[in-house]
């Protein structure tokens, strides 16, 4: 990724990319309880931002993702492990401050 997200239109594209990603990791790796918060909060995410909604304050602390890759997936070797995290960290940054339209 290496750049920040910049608006809406890139958040949902990134978060429809990074969601289907961590599907396909959860259902390489089922038992893993990290892929499947992570998934499901990614699909919570996308629930929220659903229609052009913007997400509550609430739902919006409620989102995880950049802490759990910064504690369960870092520091990572594999490139495309590398950029998966820094999707994770760049939407999680993006919907916590959820700018205005």
């Amino acid at each position: 990724m290496n750049r920040p997200i910049d608006s809406r239109k890139e958040f949902l594209e990134v978060l429809e990319q990074t969601r289907i990603e961590a599907e396909a990791r959860f259902q390489r790796a089922p038992r893993s309880a990290l892929y499947e918060s992570i998934a499901r909060q990614l699909a919570a995410m996308q629930s929220m931002t659903e229609s052009g909604r913007t997400p509550t304050e609430d739902e919006r602390e409620s989102i995880t993702i950049g802490l759990l890759a910064a504690r369960e997936l870092e520091p990572a070797q594999d490139p495309d492990l590398v950029d998966f995290i820094e999707r994770l960290h760049e939407l999680n940054g993006y919907f916590t401050a959820w700018p205005p339209n």
